[in-house]
């Protein structure tokens, strides 16, 4: 149909033949006026009375013309693209509406104009995902794997690592013109598979140039460079390409369910820390407040102590001589469970410490 495809560049726009449209229109409308004129002249008259058969030709020819008028007009729906065609020569592109198309002269090819979608290499579920040495399970499709580069310098990243990815990319185009679309494709197999292996040649490159980190990161970059290309490389197809755009890369379920365990265990260390820092504050606030009682205490018996050698005019080592027998007489009962002789100790200490008072007050009025 006059398409043709030089490599490196956009397939070429196929002409379409007006006159040669008209000139077979006119055609069909004449086989009309023909068989028409035929039912005119024949009505109402026997054909085969000679022989002695009853056949009126007139209804026959109007027959033959309403036959002929069922297969010869062809409707076009508003979400069709369409053609007409003289067996395989591109005659005219066909709008929405009803058309004349004449039987046995011309034909009619026609598409959906509505968007299509479809997922590189193929739908999730068709993707295999054994190894490429294994055989190709009827149905499925091989997946898009490429190895990416090595981490360089301050790439310390979990993702920041050499390994093997598998890539996918949704696409979506409309048929724009159905001459192109026929000359260049012809079904919609062909179109998937062409853009299956134009989009695949990019995206291995991109992903070889960089760690899967960077992939990731960098993928919004990416999609627009692909989709960039991919339109340049259809242009003029009989197709548009509306986007394409990657889906985050498969990492495999073991990296994956790795990585999903991350956050689980940043979330038990900083519970950790926060625990450990609660508990700190709490110590330390038990602490303050053991320190400030035994402050509180410390003052007030140093008062009390103070009071006791103004009132009785001793020094305070007797004060502290006898603070130490009062403690001893509190443990009187531990004293006397250990032995007979606890209780004449506790004694002894009270009479020494009774004598030290009495030197006291002559010492130190």
């Amino acid at each position: 149909m006059g398409a043709s495809t030089t490599s490196g560049h956009s397939p070429s726009d196929v002409q379409g033949n007006p006159k040669l449209y008209r000139k077979l229109l006119f055609y069909g409308g004449a086989i009309v006026l023909v068989i028409l004129s035929i039912a005119w002249m024949t009505w109402g008259r026997s054909l085969l009375g000679k022989y002695g058969i009853a056949f009126n030709g007139g209804p026959t020819a109007i027959l033959f013309i309403i036959v002929y008028l069922t297969l010869s007009l062809k409707e076009v729906r508003a979400d069709e693209i369409a053609g007409a065609f003289c067996y395989g020569k591109a005659l005219l592109r066909l709008h929405s509406g009803l058309h004349f198309v004449p039987f046995g002269l011309m034909q009619i090819a026609k598409k959906t104009r509505t968007v299509q979608e479809f997922q590189c290499p193929g739908e999730p579920e068709r993707v295999f995902k054994g190894d490429d040495k294994d055989e190709l399970p009827e149905g499925m499709v091989r997946s898009i794997r490429a190895v990416t580069r090595a981490p360089k310098g301050k790439e310390k990243g979990i993702l920041d690592t050499q390994m093997t990815l598998s890539v996918n990319f949704v696409v979506q185009y409309v048929i724009t013109d159905i001459f192109d679309y026929i000359a260049n494709f012809g079904s919609k197999e062909e179109i998937e598979r062409q853009l299956r292996d134009v989009g695949e040649v990019k995206v291995v490159e991109d992903i070889t140039q960089n760690t899967p980190a960077g992939f990731i990161k960098e993928l919004p970059v990416i999609n627009a460079k692909l989709a960039g290309q991919v339109k340049e490389r259809f242009e003029n197809s009989g197709i548009k390409i509306i986007s394409v755009r990657l889906v985050s890369p498969d990492i495999s379920h073991e990296v994956s369910a790795e990585l999903a365990n991350v956050p689980k265990a940043r979330a038990k260390a900083a519970q950790a820390a926060i625990t450990a820092g609660g508990e700190k504050t709490k110590r330390t606030k038990e602490g303050e407040g053991t320190a400030a009682a035994e402050l509180a205490l410390l003052t007030a018996q140093a008062t009390g102590r103070k009071a006791m050698k103004e009132a009785l005019g001793v020094t305070g080592e007797a004060i502290m001589a006898g603070e130490a027998v009062r403690g001893l007489s509190d443990k009187t009962d531990v004293l006397v469970v250990g032995a007979e002789s606890g209780m004449r100790d506790v004694m002894g200490l009270v009479k020494g410490a009774q004598s030290a008072l009495e030197a006291g007050k002559g010492v130190r009025p």
